[in-house]
């Protein structure tokens, strides 16, 4: 695995592409999309509602959402 700037330049390109693909899924009607990357103690955020009130809670999710399907890591893995 790569290490130094190396790694934390590829970390940060996919961050700013995860970004990007959160706002290109937004843009569809009926999509609304919340993303918290948290990296080393820096929070990056993206809500597609431009509303500062808007940040769904999980209380909220159980209440407003269906069920939500929870992905991790072990999902991806062959």
């Amino acid at each position: 695995m790569a290490t130094g700037r190396k790694s934390h330049k590829g970390a940060s390109r996919r961050k700013k592409t995860l970004v990007k693909k959160a706002h290109e899924l937004g843009q569809i009607p009926g999509f609304e999309v919340a993303l918290f990357v948290c990296r080393r103690g820096r929070v990056t955020t993206y809500r597609s509602i431009n509303d500062k009130a808007w940040w769904p809670l999980r209380s909220a999710i159980d209440v407003e959402y269906p069920i939500p399907t929870n992905l991790l890591p072990h999902h991806f893995e062959t």
